[in-house]
């Protein structure tokens, strides 16, 4: 009997370990879904007050690099709103998000439509931010029209190859940890709703598989192999499905980037060069490949790679965005600064622990 005893005693603190272990493992998945949302709000938000300004005029304007939130200058394109606020980069994959959930993570072209038709809804949104691309393509689908069947954008690389899908891409990663392939899939049909070419879909790629590589067991270097194969794999499917202009490959751009981000020198001056040659702005060959330059330039560290992101110049709400959703994959909630979280709930009318609960819910 006492050999019965002991035995079971024995499988019993096996049992206990598993569980912890088991549990130990939810939280982390947790904090790394709410690390992602929020990293993507944060950099928004920060990231809207210097955007159109350079990484020099940054610094004359706000006396130094911004590290904190700021209220957005009246030349930018969030003036009005106020220190903390997020814009389309984050607001447009957040109601995506919620309609992921409703849908059980169910990823369809048609699902993105009427989540983007949702998104207008919200003409504090709408009419603040909605770019050339996704204001056209509402206007189209309100009126139940097919935007490409009407020949919206013609045959033009810069009316499409926007960073629009990159920013909207994360979900589709959160949606499958590990699962870099699954994530691949169904971005390209979230991506085909609006940005619907191969190089948008590539970049778009590259963040989704990034996410997904993060929020598994990913190191740094395997998120950004993750992010190149991402790539590489979204052109060349995105060739077979999408429109294909002639433009810079992201794919390319991307492995530039990263070779640059690896020179001797501070983040800081490497920040400077990947504006002056890779580029800051709103093509998605130049918004993608600065991400992950940056992310690799502050070796996969959270806030630094996110004040990159804002001190970057241009394009910065959409850059950082990029970058905290990465990031904030790969070192989950607990990288982010103390008190963001409670700040951009606040600012926003928003909860991101119970969305990131929700959305934990159906993985």
């Amino acid at each position: 009997m006492k050999g019965i005893r002991l035995i079971f005693l024995g499988w019993l603190r096996v049992l206990r370990k598993l569980l912890c272990a088991v549990k130990r493992g939810q939280l982390f998945m947790h904090d790394k879904i709410l690390g992602c949302l929020l990293g993507v709000a944060v950099g928004d938000a920060m990231g809207a007050a210097t955007e159109m300004r350079s990484y020099n005029q940054i610094e004359e304007y706000f006396g130094g690099k911004v590290v904190d939130f700021q209220k957005p200058p009246q030349d930018t394109f969030a003036r009005g709103r106020e220190a903390g606020q997020v814009t389309d980069a984050f607001s447009i994959p957040y109601v995506l998000v919620k309609h992921l959930i409703r849908a059980k993570g169910k990823a369809s072209k048609e699902l993105a439509e009427q989540a983007l038709l949702d998104w207008a809804a919200h003409e504090e949104w709408f009419e603040a931010f909605a770019g050339m691309t996704t204001r056209k393509t509402v206007y189209k689908l309100r009126d139940g029209k097919d935007p490409y069947q009407s020949r919206l954008f013609a045959s033009n690389y810069f009316a499409l190859s926007s960073n629009g899908a990159a920013t909207k891409a994360f979900p589709l990663g959160l949606l499958h940890p590990g699962k870099v392939d699954r994530a691949i899939e169904d971005t390209i049909a979230i991506s085909q709703a609006v940005h619907n070419d191969a190089y948008s879909i590539s970049g778009a790629c590259a963040v989704a598989a990034a996410v997904s590589c993060a929020l598994g067991s990913g190191s740094v270097y395997e998120v950004v192999q993750a992010g190149l194969y991402g790539a590489e794999a979204g052109e060349t499917k995105g060739r077979e499905v999408a429109r294909d202009y002639p433009g810079p490959s992201v794919f390319e751009r991307m492995k530039m980037a990263i070779a640059l981000s690896l020179k001797a020198g501070d983040a800081d001056s490497r920040c400077k060069e990947l504006a002056a040659c890779i580029g800051n702005g709103a093509p998605v060959a130049e918004t993608v490949p600065a991400a992950f330059g940056l992310f690799m330039a502050n070796e996969g560290q959270t806030m630094p790679a996110l004040y990159g992101g804002v001190n970057i110049g241009n394009e910065t709400s959409a850059i950082a965005s990029i970058v905290g959703a990465i990031a904030g994959a790969l070192n989950g909630a607990q990288s982010i600064t103390q008190g963001y979280l409670s700040i951009i709930d606040r600012q926003n009318k928003m909860d991101l622990v119970a969305l990131a609960k929700e959305l934990e819910s159906i993985l």
